[in-house]
């Protein structure tokens, strides 16, 4: 793509506005709202992380990778209690934060920013001595740059097979970094030019079940750290690198929206924007399992159904069609899957991933009795979806919903995020630290003077993760 001249016109400076205003964000700027709305997202992240450690076999294999390099002892693998130089450490953390498929995300950006972000800002701030305060304003000045990139140039960034979580969230990490480190307005601005210079991430696993998914955000997590620290140590970078001839929109996009760049920036924050997951699954698939899980809680049973057919968007058929999953990962991102699980356990949580993936009805149902159908009035990123299930009596059940459970419109409660949080933490074998108490800590992140007294208490028995008994 080249842009054309308006575009262009309009962009330009783009990179030293976004380091403007990550420079010039203040904790005490942050609205109530969008205070707790950063505190719920870190609390968030790091249950993911704990749970994490425990389950996910990729993470594990990179891990022992990582521990085996060694290096200063700067900031804590999540789980597993030692420490590495922070890069290392944000590449390991990041990539359990996305290895359960529980992690924020973002509708229209297509971007799960917390488990790149949330890594990354944490291990700068455990070994750099940084405070709660100042970890909650860098993290949402880092969601300010990535979502607003992410909305601006998807869904034609992800037409192209780029995985927006490892193309586009170093950009917040590299932001909110160099501000947390202590960087001016021209030292953010060669972070984020450090960080475009690392934009990586396709998504070819997709057409190849394997173990490659959440390394991309742990790459992301790991540059994007590099090029906060880089900055920081007056390493100039390329301060146009957004929007420059030779920059990342003209590299990596069909198209750019300038509103979604630009409108409200410095003024209205885009993090209020991102949802949850109550579901181990890809996103595109929490609609159908909601829907699943709907005729479940009104008595339906897996044993009942002879044939289910979900209509959902173009882009959530690419996403997340998996008929058969290989592996525990592939698993969590199809939808055929999580339907029959659904309709199996009642609940897609990540204990019942862990069981339900050792039963072979579940795998039947998935491979020759769900249909995955192409809905045009969906558009190309809608996250609607529709269900309809033939019961083997006959009869025909049909149900729909706009959004899936967690969208800022169609919310999770405080109660039921709490309970998301301390059931992750509860699956691991936990040192005493790991109690009820941590979510609360948490949820009042800015009285945290040391992030680095909080993060040490983040570490399973005898420092191996190990799942709790059911």
């Amino acid at each position: 793509m080249s842009m054309n001249e308006e575009t262009a016109a309009k962009l330009e400076g783009l990179t030293r506005r976004f380091a403007k205003v990550v420079h010039d964000l203040k904790y005490e700027d942050l609205p109530a709202d969008v205070l707790r709305k950063a505190k719920l997202i870190i609390r968030d992240g790091l249950g993911n992380q704990i749970a994490a450690s425990a389950i996910s076999e990729p993470a594990r294999r990179v891990i022992d990778i990582v521990r085996d390099w060694g290096g200063k002892p700067e900031a804590t693998v999540i789980g597993y209690g030692f420490k590495v130089p922070a890069p290392l450490a944000a590449l390991c953390n990041a990539m359990m934060g996305h290895g359960v498929e529980l992690d924020d995300a973002h509708g229209s950006g297509l971007i799960k920013g917390g488990s790149v972000m949330i890594p990354s800002i944490m291990a700068l701030a455990e070994a750099n001595g940084k405070s709660g305060r100042e970890v909650i304003t860098a993290i949402v000045a880092g969601y300010e740059v990535a979502v607003r990139i992410a909305k601006a140039i998807n869904p034609g960034h992800r037409q192209r097979g780029f995985h927006t979580t490892g193309t586009v969230s170093l950009f917040g990490a590299a932001a909110g970094g160099a501000k947390l480190l202590g960087c001016d307005e021209e030292g953010i601005a060669a972070a984020l030019g450090l960080a475009a210079m690392q934009s990586a991430g396709i998504q070819s696993y997709l057409d190849d079940p394997c173990m490659a998914k959440p390394f991309s955000p742990g790459k992301s997590a790991f540059n994007g750290t590099m090029a906060a620290v880089m900055a920081s140590k007056g390493f100039a970078g390329p301060r146009k690198a957004l929007e420059c001839k030779e920059g990342f929109f003209n590299a990596y996009c069909e198209d750019v929206r300038v509103s979604d760049l630009l409108d409200g920036l410095g003024e209205r924050f885009v993090i209020m924007e991102v949802g949850f997951k109550p579901h181990a699954a890809c996103r595109y698939a929490h609609g159908p399992i909601d829907l699943a899980q709907h005729f479940y809680n009104e008595g339906v049973r897996l044993e009942d159904v002879e044939n289910i057919n979900v209509r959902m968007c173009e882009l959530s058929i690419r996403q997340a069609s998996k008929p058969r999953a290989p592996n525990l990962n592939a698993a969590m991102g199809s939808t055929e899957f999580g339907v029959a699980l659904a309709l199996s356990k009642g609940r897609n949580g990540l204990r019942e991933y862990w069981d339900g993936f050792n039963e072979k009805d579940i795998h039947e149902a998935a491979a020759t009795r769900t249909t995955l159908i192409m809905e045009p009035a969906y558009g190309v990123t809608g996250r609607q979806a529709a269900i309809e299930l033939t019961l083997k009596d006959g009869r025909v059940l049909r149900h729909d919903q706009p959004e899936p459970k967690g969208e800022p419109n169609n919310p999770l409660t405080d109660q039921e995020l709490a309970d998301k949080f301390n059931g992750l933490v509860d699956m691991v074998q936990t040192s005493s630290g790991l109690d009820a108490a941590l979510s609360d800590r948490l949820m009042n992140l800015e009285n945290e003077t040391s992030i680095a007294d909080l993060i040490g208490l983040l570490k399973a028995a005898d420092n191996t993760p190990e799942l709790r008994a059911a």
